[in-house]
């Protein structure tokens, strides 16, 4: 059933690359739309589970999470077959949870609304868009996802803080947006493992960095992940006082939910008792036993790198300390 519902919503939906998140779409005969988006989910390819390194479906998959409270799918952001896969998860996921919700480090609190009139029907896609602040790649690889949701009546959560306020930290620290209505009510920026691994990729070379503004970044970054995790808590805490159990599928980029950190250990902060998984992806050869003794995840999909040419629209500023955005560490290995 699950296999027959993926293959349906991909009828009136874009191919894996190539569009302008504003261009005008316009859907392809459907055998060969179908053939094309099962391939970028299939080719070349591979879902580990990384506890017993055996190879699983997404169908196995989702059969096992479908139990939990939220799934994390983190991804890169730029992989056209790791999109593909989201799409297909999401579909065998609410096939077996009719009540899921869609959580999304792509949309921002202040566009809650708009994004809300967009799935009700009260508003164009291009009204949506011109007001939502869709990333360069929504086209091709964000828009599947939340089309599939508007078509079956799904809630979507724009959980992340707005990037000027994300922005603002980065240069001038945490205390510049205290009370904000739009940022998580509270955030740490503590040392661990999490600190660790954001040094060590915003100072690659291992020279000598600026500590001063680097906490600074890593301050901004941490805002983003107490703000996804205070949405997904909440969500969840308004619909269980509703009496319902909903599984919330959260898409982020992978260094927000790799190895429990990030936006899940923000979440597990706040509700201690949820069931969570976490979904990693790597693209590029495969170092099979690294990957499970230093496992990221629950499962891992294992994808085809992209070729430079094949890359849509870029998401994020490059990352580099820099940049007078603040950097991103989502989604790039």
């Amino acid at each position: 059933m699950a296999a027959a519902r993926f293959l349906g919503v991909l009828q009136s939906w874009g191919t894996c690359s190539g569009f302008s998140p504003m261009a005008r779409f316009v859907p392809l005969p459907f055998m060969a739309l179908t053939g094309l988006l099962v391939s970028c989910a299939t080719t070349s390819s591979t879902s580990l589970d990384l506890v017993t390194g055996d190879e699983v479906t997404v169908e196995d998959t989702a059969l096992r999470f479908s139990t939990l409270d939220v799934v994390f799918m983190g991804e890169e952001h730029d992989n056209d077959v790791g999109h593909a896969m989201q799409l297909e998860l999401l579909v065998a996921l609410h096939e077996r949870r009719p009540d899921l919700i869609l959580s999304m480090e792509m949309f921002e609190r202040d566009v809650q609304d708009i994004l809300d009139a967009y799935l009700a029907g009260a508003v164009s896609e291009e009204k949506f868009l011109e007001n939502s602040r869709p990333w360069g790649n929504y086209r091709p690889h964000y828009r599947p996802l939340v089309e599939y949701a508007r078509d079956n009546d799904l809630a979507v959560l724009a959980a992340n803080i707005p990037r000027p306020l994300a922005r603002k930290v980065s240069k001038e620290g945490p205390e510049a947006i205290a009370g904000e209505k739009f940022a998580a009510r509270f955030s740490t920026a503590p040392p661990g493992l999490y600190h660790d691994l954001f040094w060590d990729i915003m100072n690659p070379s291992g020279g000598e960095p600026d500590d001063e503004l680097l906490q600074r970044f890593f301050a901004a970054q941490c805002y983003k992940d107490d703000t996804m995790a205070e949405s997904i808590a909440d969500t969840l805490s308004q619909a269980w006082g509703q009496g319902r159990q909903p599984l919330v599928v959260h898409v982020c980029g992978k260094f927000h939910s790799d190895y429990g950190e990030g936006t899940v250990s923000r979440l597990r902060y706040r509700l201690p008792e949820l069931r969570v998984a976490v979904v990693t992806m790597e693209s590029g050869d495969l170092q099979l036993d690294a990957a499970i003794q230093d496992p990221r995840g629950d499962v891992l999909w294992s994808v085809p790198a992209m070729e430079e040419e094949e890359r849509p629209e870029a998401s994020h500023p490059p990352l580099t300390k820099d940049s007078e955005e603040e950097p991103e560490t989502d989604g790039r290995p």
